[in-house]
């Protein structure tokens, strides 16, 4: 990677120093609030108190790079799995969207093999959970959310004090097509 001059300008911070463009390889970030190395980051420096500034060029970069790991680590669904599981639901690209609460234009982008993006972390978690309830029945919410954040790396310790299975009420979703009256 050619280190480019992002930076090279007065520290805004100290506006003693000036800040250079450098080239950290491993450089440990995070994105969207999960932890990822950036194979070589450009940030800017500043050369009196070390400061750190980033482009934003440079930093959709890295999220670009995030979201190709995870598509490689199948962290979220395929558009195929968002497809079957509609199909499965028996529903419209419109109503899927209103169960989850996202836009038909979502579902439809999400579905896309060549598809630009994936859905949101939230979104994604919620069609799981939604396609796990249709699998299994019962789904333990919390047990399921707290795997899928270790497939993030994100390891979550609940603090209170453990609740045996016998005291918790697991959550099943449940879908059913409703028919829609119009007014006379």
């Amino acid at each position: 990677m050619k280190t480019q001059s992002l930076f090279e300008y007065p520290c805004p911070e100290c506006g003693i120093g000036k800040v250079h463009t450098t080239r950290v390889r491993n450089y440990k970030t995070k994105i969207k609030g999960y932890p990822f190395i950036v194979d070589e980051a450009l940030i800017g420096v500043c050369d009196h108190r070390g400061v750190e500034q980033f482009a934003p060029e440079e930093t959709r970069r890295w999220e670009e790079q995030f979201f190709r790991v995870l598509e490689a680590r199948h962290a979220f669904l395929s558009p195929q799995e968002i497809t079957a599981l509609r199909n499965t639901l028996g529903l419209s690209m419109e109503d899927f969207g209103r169960l989850i609460g996202c836009t038909r234009q979502s579902i439809s982008a999400w579905e896309k093999v060549d598809r630009a993006a994936s859905p949101s972390w939230m979104a994604d978690l919620l069609m799981k959970l939604v396609r796990q309830s249709l699998h299994a029945g019962m789904v333990d919410v919390l047990r399921m959310l707290l795997d899928e954040a270790k497939q993030w790396g994100v390891v979550i310790e609940i603090r209170s004090r453990a609740i045996s299975p016998e005291e918790r009420e697991d959550v099943a979703l449940r879908t059913k097509r409703v028919r829609r009256e119009v007014p006379s």
